[in-house]
């Protein structure tokens, strides 16, 4: 915009100069060319700068010559030259402010890139940082469940061990009762340091995080996720889906030819169902073997005892890929008969 406000009073400045001694229809003609080359050059300016500059020689070339006819040169050359520098001088200016607008708006722009990049790595950090914490938390219960399993775990069971001894070599029927009472006390307190230790090590056991560090090995997969996350599962069923996932993952690295995962974790009353599937073509020899249930040799047989672990059982599907289909319990028989009850 400025190029072409500089061109279009340099233009009316070499009218003038035109006209300066007399008008005639041949100087109005002229003025009329140099006119148009200024504008000429304003629009090319956008596009070719060496074309731009071409254009605007004419009309001062033009000018020159026809100050040189005119016989005007005293004054007249004074005034071209002086038209010629400003314009070649604010030209440049305008030039010089358009690169460095130039230069401030790409600077704005990484700088926004920059901040966009920052903001992830940010996040990534605070990601990392809250796994890292995790980690630690789940490392100090799994030490401290072992410290009270080994340690006072250990002193209960000698405690109780002495004081059955002692009840029985004991003949004061006072005694025995007292006794009886700190048998039971023992006892209780035993059971409850065993649920503390297994509520500690059922909480140490993070499955989405542990789901997510397996999959993360199907790095040439595409993998949709759908995981139901949000129950209590107990620890039991937790290893379980673990080692089912981690085999069939390693299943799919080494046999499959598809590129699509999915993985489906649903939870509903007394059941978690697992299902991991794979869109790669599966050869008549397998579903063959898969149909008569000989699973040996494919790495199947692994997946089936872990969910016979626990209770449950693992189904292989051939039909539109391969897919391992496993139904876990996540509450014993008689939790699940006294739900059914109420």
């Amino acid at each position: 915009m400025a190029d072409a406000a500089i061109r279009s009073f340099a233009a009316v400045e070499l009218m003038i100069l035109i006209n300066a001694e007399e008008i005639t229809a041949r100087s109005v003609a002229v003025s009329l060319c140099v006119f148009l080359f200024a504008e000429f050059s304003a629009l090319a300016e956008r596009k070719k700068r060496w074309l731009s500059d071409l254009f605007l020689a004419v009309p001062f070339a033009v000018t020159f010559s026809a100050i040189l006819v005119a016989g005007l040169q005293g004054i007249g050359l004074v005034m071209f030259a002086a038209v010629l520098y400003s314009t070649v001088f604010l030209i440049f200016l305008s030039r010089k402010v358009s690169a460095l607008q130039e230069r401030l708006h790409q600077t704005c722009d990484d700088g926004k890139e920059l901040e966009r990049l920052l903001r992830t790595q940010n996040r990534y950090l605070i990601h990392e940082q809250d796994a890292q914490i995790r980690l630690a938390t789940m490392s100090e219960r799994n030490r401290i469940a072992r410290e009270i399993h080994d340690k006072v775990g250990h002193l209960l069971s000698r405690a109780i061990l002495y004081l059955g001894a002692v009840r029985t070599v004991n003949k004061d029927e006072m005694m025995d009762r007292q006794l009886s009472i700190l048998s039971d006390t023992l006892d209780e307190a035993m059971q409850k340091m065993r649920q503390s230790v297994h509520d500690l090590h059922d909480e140490s056991i993070d499955l989405g995080g542990n789901l997510e560090h397996i999959l993360s090995e199907l790095r040439n997969f595409s993998v949709e996720r759908d995981l139901d996350l949000d129950r209590d599962i107990p620890c039991e069923c937790k290893l379980a889906i673990l080692g089912i996932t981690e085999e069939a993952v390693t299943n799919i690295v080494r046999h499959s030819s598809g590129t699509r995962v999915q993985v489906i974790l649903h939870e509903n009353r007394d059941f978690c169902i697992l299902s991991i599937s794979d869109n790669g073509s599966v050869s008549e020899e397998t579903r063959q073997r898969v149909r008569g249930g000989l699973t040996d040799g494919i790495g199947l047989s692994n997946i089936r005892e872990r969910a016979r672990s626990c209770g449950g059982d693992a189904y292989f599907y051939t039909d539109d890929g391969f897919t391992v289909y496993a139904r876990l319990p996540v509450r014993g028989e008689a939790d699940a008969a006294n739900m059914a009850a109420e």
